[in-house]
């Protein structure tokens, strides 16, 4: 009995294997890009599931490609999509990190290094000072996420809704732990971010999405980005679930600042060209390492670098229940690479998929 069901799963297998063919490649070249990095798109993205919809910036000193890529039929096709909205997860962070290096230029706060304590009516959980700095470069020694937010019993597809003031104020004032103490450790926190969000909101005493319409959106005529859906909801395109399937957009609520906005390939060409185009005061302060702790990786203000041979990679990722985002910049080569995707890989090597195309379309430019 025993042999045979270890033959029926051999056969099982072997039918899997056959069934299993191969992407089509129908992508086309376009003006202004060749066929290496047609061949490095097919090649990072033809194991996407169907109806995956990719949209690419290759931006270059005074010049920009938008490449659109669309899996249908197993087949990898070229459409136009750069101002087809995404969750763009993570990469809200960058954007929170700004507002808080406009807000010390201008003197709204003095010091990246002042405590945020000032703001909250009451002392925090443990009675620790916590810096403006160590919220933005993920040194506070926060956790990811707070305790009170029991992810694994949040609804998978939408874990964030049901998080609200309440339980962000019980978690700050009366359960709050540090995974290690201050300054010691970069330990990436959506909570710390989150908590750096509220403060500025609290200090200009103005919603994030004004803080961000006013400061950012406006004026770099970002007109398709923001952290409300039903804005962009006739450019939204749907997120797909690790299988394919069509998942529901997520609600991030108090973690807004976190990784709730919403862009496009579009809207964010002009934030990255922003980056090393006459950069403000502001910008610079962000591209300012402000952490280091290994040899090729450093952090600035919501900014990751790499340091590859001497050069500074700016990048930064995002994810969410069903979309997949990155930002990589060259700013003394004046390029840079978006991506933003529909699709949510399920393993950890496939997940990587998005920022390896990055790097290698970047050293391509």
């Amino acid at each position: 009995m025993k042999k045979i069901v270890w033959m029926l799963i051999c056969v099982s297998t072997v039918i899997s294997a056959q069934k299993k063919i191969a992407t089509v490649n129908k992508l086309v070249l376009i003006n202004g890009m060749n066929e290496a990095q047609s061949n490095s798109i097919f090649q990072h993205l033809k194991e996407v599931p169907d109806h995956s919809n990719i949209s690419i910036a290759l931006v270059k000193k005074d010049t920009t490609v938008f490449y659109g890529v669309y899996k249908e039929d197993n087949s990898l096709k070229t459409i136009s999509n750069k101002n087809t909205v995404y969750e763009i997860g993570s990469l809200t962070k960058v954007f929170t990190a700004n507002l808080l290096a406009q807000m010390i230029v201008e003197r709204k706060i003095q010091r990246l290094e002042d405590p945020i304590n000032k703001y909250y009516k009451r002392p925090f959980a443990n009675h620790e000072a916590i810096s403006f700095l160590s919220l933005a470069n993920h040194t506070s020694g926060l956790p990811a996420l707070p305790s009170n937010l029991k992810i694994s019993k949040a609804n998978q597809l939408n874990p964030f809704r049901t998080y609200d003031q309440t339980a962000f104020y019980d978690y700050l004032y009366k359960k709050m732990r540090f995974e290690y103490n201050p300054g010691t450790i970069s330990w990436y926190s959506h909570f710390g971010s989150t908590l750096l969000g509220i403060t500025l909101c609290k200090i200009e005493q103005k919603p994030f999405e004004d803080l961000l319409m006013s400061r950012i959106l406006t004026p770099l005529s970002m007109t398709s980005t923001s952290t409300k859906r039903s804005k962009v909801k006739d450019k939204l395109v749907q997120g797909l679930s690790a299988k394919g399937n069509p998942t529901p957009n997520w609600d991030f609520n108090i973690f807004t600042a976190a990784g709730g906005m919403l862009s496009s390939a579009t809207d964010l060409e002009k934030f990255v060209r922003a980056q090393f185009q006459n950069p403000s005061s502001s910008t610079n302060l962000t591209h300012q390492i402000t952490y280091q702790n290994e040899e090729q990786i450093a952090i600035g203000l919501g900014w990751f670098y790499y340091l590859v041979d001497g050069k500074p990679i700016l990048f930064q990722n995002g994810s969410s229940g069903g979309y997949q985002s990155c930002m990589m910049i060259d700013k003394k080569g004046e390029k840079g690479i978006i991506i933003l995707a529909n699709c949510s890989l399920a393993k950890r090597k496939e997940k990587t998929i998005f920022d390896e195309l990055a790097f290698e379309l970047l050293e391509g430019l």
